[in-house]
């Protein structure tokens, strides 16, 4: 009986330690999908799985998710703070490397329209790879498919309305700085979805109004943000175009005329467009 009782205490601790280590963490984790390093932040309070939600945020072109959680650029877009408030999960995902000539810390999106760098030349599936990425997070951390959400900036706002035009996974989505750069009439997976355009009045870098940015290295053509409004109208998809006056390209500066304006951040704004904004218990 001792020996047994020995073997099923060992198996049960086994079973346990496996379970924990499955089991998110809280704070920052580190995940890698497909080669590429996927930083998830979890809040210490969280609905019972099935239920959650999970937002995800892509960087800029030339920028990295790690930029923005840690803070050191496109601070606008960390949603940690929120996401322990109201309690969702946060994923900051990573395009791949921009240029030959750049180091592999400075990524970019093929957001499609010659958009952007090394990633648009060689058409790389950024679709698929977030589609797969939401897929592989959403069965990890419990997470409700009707409850995704996405934010991005600039060359990560252009991918974010291609992921709502092209894969439909997100309910909702907050680009910031960019349009759909497609040339299409029509996106039949985004039926139903909500999208909120937040753009600079000023921005030189992807005009409102489309065409070539006098600022910026992409030397991409860009849609205007109506060209967005219009195809995702016709697709069944609510498109709310928010022009924020005296604001460039900066999420920073964007953020700044939004406080004094509004007082909200991108962040609390994101959140609010969302429905995520119940406090967790």
């Amino acid at each position: 009986m001792s020996a047994w009782r020995g073997t099923w205490i060992n198996l049960l601790a086994f079973v346990l330690a496996n379970a924990l280590l499955a089991a998110p963490q809280h704070g920052v984790v580190k995940e890698t999908y497909g080669g590429r390093e996927v930083i998830v932040f979890v809040p210490s309070k969280l609905p019972a799985r099935g239920a959650r939600a999970l937002v995800v945020v892509l960087h800029g072109g030339m920028g990295n998710a790690s930029r923005i959680e840690n803070g050191q650029s496109e601070h606008p877009l960390n949603m940690d703070e929120a996401a322990e408030k109201y309690g969702f999960v946060v994923a900051y995902l990573n395009g791949s490397k921009a240029a030959r000539a750049f180091s592999e810390e400075q990524k970019a999106w093929n957001a499609g329209g010659g958009c952007c760098g090394l990633p648009a030349r060689e058409n790389v599936d950024d679709v698929g790879y977030i589609r797969d990425t939401v897929q592989l997070l959403g069965e990890k951390y419990g997470i409700d498919p009707k409850r995704v959400f996405g934010l991005g900036h600039s060359n990560g706002a252009l991918m974010t309305q291609r992921v709502v035009c092209e894969a439909g996974i997100y309910a909702a989505a907050v680009p910031i700085s960019g349009p759909l750069n497609l040339t299409v009439t029509r996106c039949p997976a985004a039926a139903g979805r909500r999208i909120l355009a937040i753009h600079g009045a000023d921005d030189q870098n992807v005009p409102v109004a489309g065409g070539y940015g006098s600022k910026g290295i992409s030397n991409a053509h860009f849609e205007s943000e109506e060209h967005s409004r219009q195809v995702f109208t016709a697709s069944e998809a609510a498109y709310t175009i928010l022009i924020v006056p005296n604001a460039d390209h900066r999420p920073e500066h964007i953020e700044e005329q939004l406080q004094r304006t509004e007082h909200v951040t991108i962040a609390e704004k994101a959140a609010q467009f969302f429905g995520l904004t119940k406090p967790a218990n």
